[in-house]
């Protein structure tokens, strides 16, 4: 009945069964048969019809004047109810770490939130590495989508991983070591080391056997976030330690080495606390790992 009505309506609006049945995407003769099931239902023509188009009847601007009004309840209706099933959605709070790779990464993921869940609100949230963690800690967060490696200390969170990397010595074209084919412990100090501020409590070993927090180098140049780091490298100011897997890193014009001697993992991940015992959320991360055939560590 509610299509026949909006037919209807945008017959009377539009003159002609042909402009009406392109605005609404359906055929002239679909259109037309559904206003003559009108027609017999209400017992009488709603358009006087030739071949220039369509006139409103008397009965047929009557009717026009009736079903506006359902029309305009029935839309403010759908309106209302769609505000509240908006409004009474589980929100969930997603951080992603910025320098993750858009393409590979970022974009599906936010994609899949998007389409495939349309039980929750999201509210994405673009972060900094340490930030991010911290916000995860202090339950500002219920998903983390970021980077770690394998001496972080995960006792207290759930991590399920996309994609495993080795760490690199990573230098800009700049940089006097670009001659190399590879390094060693003693280049390396002889350079200043181009560090991102991190928190030394979520290790899983002493800070002094930590890998960050012992590389070998000239001095620390300490950069606040990973943006800042990539700046002090094009301008040659040192080395940085990283895996090859944020973005834009094939547009960055640096040169990385297999990190001398001892290496370190490192993984994109997607993080959750384990205090979090929510089922729907559970049953989010479950569906995550089928669609994006995720690993835990």
């Amino acid at each position: 009945m509610l299509r026949k009505i909006r037919y209807f309506l945008k017959t009377a609006e539009a003159g002609s069964f042909s402009l009406a049945a392109k605005e609404e995407f359906v055929t002239s003769q679909a259109l037309a048969k559904q206003v003559s099931l009108l027609e017999e239902e209400l017992g009488g023509k709603l358009f006087y019809r030739s071949p220039k188009g369509v006139a409103l009847t008397p009965l047929g601007q009557f009717a026009r004047q009736k079903y506006s009004f359902v029309e305009q309840i029935l839309t403010e209706t759908t309106q209302s109810i769609k505000e509240y099933a908006q409004n009474n959605k589980e929100l969930l709070h997603v951080g992603i770490f910025a320098s993750l790779p858009k393409d590979e990464v970022i974009f599906p993921v936010v994609d899949y939130f998007l389409t495939s869940c349309p039980e929750y609100q999201f509210n994405l949230e673009m972060i900094e590495l340490e930030e991010g963690r911290l916000k995860l800690m202090e339950g500002k967060l219920d998903l983390l989508l970021t980077n770690i490696h394998e001496e972080d200390d995960l006792q207290d969170f759930s991590a399920y991983i996309f994609s495993r990397h080795d760490v690199k010595v990573v230098v800009s074209a700049r940089h006097p070591w670009c001659t190399k084919d590879s390094i060693t412990e003693e280049d390396m100090r002889e350079q200043p080391f181009i560090k991102m501020q991190v928190g030394t409590d979520h290790y899983t070993v002493l800070a002094e056997n930590a890998f960050y927090q012992n590389i070998p180098c000239k001095k620390v140049i300490n950069a606040r976030n990973f943006e800042t780091m990539m700046i002090l490298l094009q301008q040659a100011a040192g080395f940085a330690v990283f895996p090859m897997v944020f973005s834009n890193m094939e547009a960055a014009k640096v040169k990385a080495f297999d990190y001398p001697g001892r290496g370190l993992i490192s993984y994109t991940a997607l993080l959750t606390s384990k205090e979090n015992n929510d089922n729907r959320l559970q049953k989010l991360i479950r569906d995550l790992i089928d669609r994006f055939q995720l690993k835990t560590l």
